[in-house]
């Protein structure tokens, strides 16, 4: 098989993305768990996260694993596609999420509801990267294995 490999620059910028998202992620949830909320702090992490959640989908799918495990292993092109579509859902959940926190203003409610939905929203994230870590390990271990 005649393929080109993920540089280990392009896999260290995709894992530098996911610590740079897992440290936002906890600052997020500490500023929900303060006794009072800190509003204008979620606000701003919020904001921060729809963006850097955007930008790095963008670098999974276009040259990063997904346009790799595609090269290798065609027949998981389905897989691949559901791992988009859970991109979009995901994204579309944090913007929902900011939206939610830009209006919440200062009731105690409306901040409950936005840590329950960032709390399913990590929830997610982490069943959405083990099934990306399980397509990429199957596809590296099984699928080039099977072809050499």
């Amino acid at each position: 098989m005649n393929l080109t490999p993920l540089t280990p620059e392009a896999l260290d910028a995709i894992g530098d993305e996911h610590e740079a998202l897992a440290e936002l992620y906890e600052q997020i949830l500490t500023a929900l768990q303060a006794e009072p909320v800190q509003c204008l702090r979620v606000i701003t992490l919020l904001d921060e996260l729809v963006a850097k959640l955007s930008e790095h989908f963008v670098h999974e799918e276009m040259g990063g694993y997904y346009s790799h495990v595609l090269t290798i292993a065609p027949w998981r092109a389905g897989t691949v596609e559901q791992l988009k579509r859970q991109h979009a859902e995901l994204a579309n959940a944090v913007a929902r999420i900011a939206g939610g926190a830009h209006f919440a203003g200062e009731s105690v409610p409306s901040w409950a509801a936005v840590r329950k939905d960032f709390e399913e929203f990590l929830r997610r994230c982490v069943e959405h990267e083990a099934n990306e870590e399980r397509v990429i390990q199957e596809t590296y271990l099984l699928d080039v294995t099977a072809a050499n």
